[in-house]
């Protein structure tokens, strides 16, 4: 679970949610309410899925390969960019939120993941 308590993932929640409260309360600043839930989500998402993957593998050192990383950002910006725009009002296609998914993925993959490091102490049988 050391994976979830990574100073990154643990600030994109923070930033989310405060973020999210302020909305609740009619406190919107432009900027922030265009974009900073789009450039969250992949650091928030992708984080969830690496601590999955390593407790499936039961391998600290497992990362998340580049292909899985810009499938998600691909994902991201096909439904939520060009599927669902049509069939809600509430969302509208905006094509620098796909710029703020590839942002938040390259911040994910050069801070979260990364190895774990490993302790060099024997394991215990």
């Amino acid at each position: 679970m050391r994976t979830l308590r990574h100073p990154v993932f643990l600030v994109s929640v923070v930033l989310f949610l405060v973020n999210q409260a302020l909305e609740q309360t009619g406190v919107f600043f432009p900027l922030l309410f265009s974009y900073l839930d789009d450039l969250l989500a992949m650091p928030i998402v992708l984080t969830i899925i690496l601590a999955a993957e390593r407790i499936y593998f039961r391998k600290d050192d497992f990362v998340l390969p580049l292909a899985w990383i810009s499938g998600a950002v691909a994902a991201f910006s096909v439904f939520f960019e060009l599927i669902l725009p049509p069939f809600s009002q509430k969302h509208t296609a905006d094509w620098l939120d796909v710029v703020a998914y590839a942002v938040g993925a390259v911040l994910f993959h050069f801070t979260v993941n990364r190895p774990l490091c490993v302790s060099n102490t024997p394991a215990r049988s």
